[in-house]
């Protein structure tokens, strides 16, 4: 079977459209069954083993990502050394990933899906997803990506969904790469017992006769399958179930109240360790449904805590500050200290920008210091207040105080090596060490930021942001061929994540690698096609190459996305002039202008555009403001070339002296340099340097060589 067509499908429901493709394999997504990535995890025990007896060079370098969604195939995996945070205990847990963890993880199942359709499968082949109503945020998140990455001529996905509901980013990828189909017909489920195929699908079939027998269950036999259920399922020792099915069944078995929450509370903390927080926020609400505040204040509050740290990360950050609120409803002090800490956060870092407040985030992260140096067990007490000073240290980043923050950072790293074993807390005290790297990066103090950086890695060489995060300094101290290597370091050792690629493409091209540095824009807008800097940075690249269709696409897209900025609309500008719309081009580099008067190709893109219109004047003026911003050596030959039409020579001159000491090595500047001194009355300069313009030509001829020879004759 093939898989010819040019769309992938959305299957729904019909009896008039024509079928969607049959499957070659098929993903189911409920998450009542595994939790997060239940439908990545379903594809990726089917695809692994296949492909892994192929070419275990494709499945190898993606091993960290296949573990995170499929841990069940870690048992025929090698897993690499696992990095701080992986190893912490939750109570030793200081790190969390970033909402856009759970992204990248799907761009690499992706691309390992692309590469097991071109290896195995090389004349097409279906993949479907089922129960996609259901589906975790974390699957949708993958049907996006897929379906906008992968060439349906090769690797066909099919979505069997009737309504996207209220997710409008997958319904947008839905109607942007799909056509829509009719859905397989459903096999009737047949059994004696019905009640029972429910229980024993783990809540995933919908068939009416089916639901209609569950209900007719006595409640008391309903409760009592389902933690049987239960037990045969976490018998089976497969991590997922735990996110999944087994609390599934727990909440509503024979013990919802304890047994259930505290396997909700388990989930939790274990999605929340992974950055699935969606998934982590629904587990803690519904647990928060099951428990009591009075009877279980221990599992109802950290089940509180949970949601208040989602909704921080994922938004809105109002809805956070009420359950934080909520935490301080107790007389328990380490509920009021967590609730001090993440208000603070919270205000400093997660809300709105316009609604930030560093300032009432200081007052939330002094109270969770007092709180945290007063904590009741005294082994706890140096851990929360290092881990609060640290806090605290992240807001007077952000007031400007960076003297303070290095001060709280180093006050902290002095309470854990005073007060600790050399072994104990080791992700911590890499923390704090990265935490203290970055602020005396921001100081501007490289060498000891570096030496930082250096000790973190050596501590947690596995973890892939801290060589992107080293690359950045190195790169700043001038120390280029080190930077590359990290930025090397933080790709491999990561999921696929833009910034990396588009950071190293400024640098390859900042060392004259364009070729290396578009291959690095390509990749990263692959990842994040509505990255404005890097559409801009691709454009202004293409545009250096002549490629001024591939320009033009960058540039629209770009301003779809961010009308007003200006070094689009320069760019715009740019292509403009080149096609001779000369109005609608100096209109989009006065808009720029307005937009942003720093930005210097704009005054010098204007200043050509105003030069070959006929308007040297405006020409030397725009690169006179150039000049000002940002003296350069081809801006002084530019306006030279605006003095001499206006017959200001010896300014000419100036400028062109400027431009030769600078490192010009363009031989024309030697040629036009020589007609300003003619033109001042030095004969003998204006001979040497149309001499030495001449000579630099060598066997070819300069395309001056006429207009010198007529002047000196």
């Amino acid at each position: 079977m093939t898989s010819p067509q040019a769309w992938h499908s959305w299957a729904v429901t019909s009896d008039t459209l024509p079928p969607a493709p049959a499957p070659h394999v098929e993903a189911m997504c409920h998450r009542r069954s595994r939790g997060p990535y239940t439908g990545a995890g379903a594809l990726l025990r089917q695809i692994v083993p296949e492909l892994l007896a192929h070419n275990a060079d494709l499945v190898l370098p993606r091993t960290t990502n296949i573990v995170a969604i499929a841990p069940e195939l870690a048992a025929v995996l090698p897993l690499p050394e696992k990095t701080l945070t992986e190893a912490a205990e939750p109570r030793e847990r200081t790190r969390f990933y970033s909402a856009g963890r759970t992204e990248r993880l799907v761009h690499g199942i992706a691309e390992l899906l692309m590469d097991w359709a071109r290896v195995l499968h090389p004349d097409g082949v279906v993949v479907a997803f089922t129960h996609v109503a259901q589906a975790d945020a974390t699957d949708r998140e993958l049907l996006r990506v897929l379906l906008r990455r992968c060439d349906p001529r090769r690797l066909t996905v099919v979505v069997e969904l009737d309504d996207p509901g209220d997710d409008t980013l997958l319904a947008d990828a839905l109607g942007k790469y799909t056509r829509t189909g009719a859905r397989r017909a459903r096999k009737p489920v047949v059994g004696d017992d019905l009640a029972q195929l429910y229980i024993d699908s783990d809540g995933v079939l919908d068939d009416e006769a089916v639901l209609r027998a569950y209900d007719e269950l006595p409640p008391d036999e309903r409760a009592r399958r389902h933690t049987e259920r239960a037990e045969v399922v976490a018998a089976g020792g497969e991590p997922s179930f735990e996110l999944g099915a087994v609390p599934f069944h727990l909440e509503r078995g024979m013990d919802p109240a304890v047994a259930g929450g505290e396997a909700l509370l388990k989930a939790t903390t274990r999605c929340l360790e992974l950055g699935y927080y969606h998934a982590s926020m629904d587990l803690a609400l519904r647990g928060r449904e099951l428990v009591s505040a009075e009877k279980q204040p221990n599992l109802y509050w950290n089940l509180t805590t949970k949601v208040a740290a989602c909704l921080s990360y994922l938004g809105p950050g109002e809805e956070a500050a009420r359950y934080l609120g909520e935490l301080r409803h107790t007389t328990d002090a380490e509920m009021h200290m967590r609730s001090s800490y993440m208000t603070a956060m919270l205000h400093t870092r997660y809300l709105p920008k316009d609604t930030l407040d560093h300032d009432l985030a200081l007052e939330w992260s002094n109270i969770s210091i007092v709180l945290a140096d007063n904590y009741p067990k005294p082994e706890r007490r140096t851990f929360n207040g290092a881990f609060m000073r640290n806090g605290k240290a992240l807001v007077e980043l952000h007031r400007g105080d960076l003297k303070a923050a290095l001060d709280l950072v180093n006050e902290a790293i002095g309470m854990t090596d005073s007060h600790l074993g050399h072994e104990e807390q080791l992700l911590h005290r890499s923390v704090l060490t990265h935490n203290r790297a970055q602020v005396l990066a921001a100081m501007g103090e490289h060498a000891a930021a570096l030496l930082d950086y250096d000790d973190v890695i050596r501590r947690d060489p596995n973890y892939g942001e801290y060589y992107f995060d080293r690359a950045t300094v190195r790169r700043a101290a001038g120390r280029t061929a080190e930077a590359l290597e990290d930025y090397a370091a933080a790709i491999r050792l990561s999921p696929p994540f833009h910034e990396a690629h588009y950071n190293r493409a400024d640098l390859l091209r900042e060392l004259g690698d364009d070729e290396g540095a578009l291959r690095d824009l390509d990749y990263a807008l692959e990842l994040e096609p509505d990255h404005v800097d890097s559409l801009v940075n691709r454009a202004d690249l293409l545009l250096s190459n002549g490629d001024m269709a591939r320009a033009s696409a960058d540039v629209d897209h770009g301003l779809v996305l961010d009308p007003h900025n200006a070094r689009l609309l320069s760019a715009r500008g740019s292509l403009l002039a080149d096609v001779g719309e000369h109005d609608a081009a100096w209109a989009d580099y006065s808009a720029a202008l307005a937009l942003d008067p720093a930005l210097v190709a704009a005054w010098a893109n204007r200043a050509v555009l105003a030069f070959t219109t006929g308007r040297p004047r405006q020409a030397v003026e725009d690169l006179t403001e150039a000049i000002r911003l940002a003296d350069d050596g081809m801006l002084r030959v530019n306006r030279a070339i605006a003095l001499q039409e206006l017959g200001n020579h010896r300014q000419a001159v100036r400028d062109l002296d400027a431009a030769l000491a600078a490192g010009a090595d363009d031989p024309d500047v030697l040629y036009f340099r020589g007609v300003s001194r003619l033109a001042v009355g030095d004969d003998a300069g204006a001979r040497a340097d149309w001499e030495a313009h001449l000579a630099a030509y060598g066997e070819e001829t300069s395309p001056h060589a006429v207009q010198i020879a007529e002047r000196v004759a």
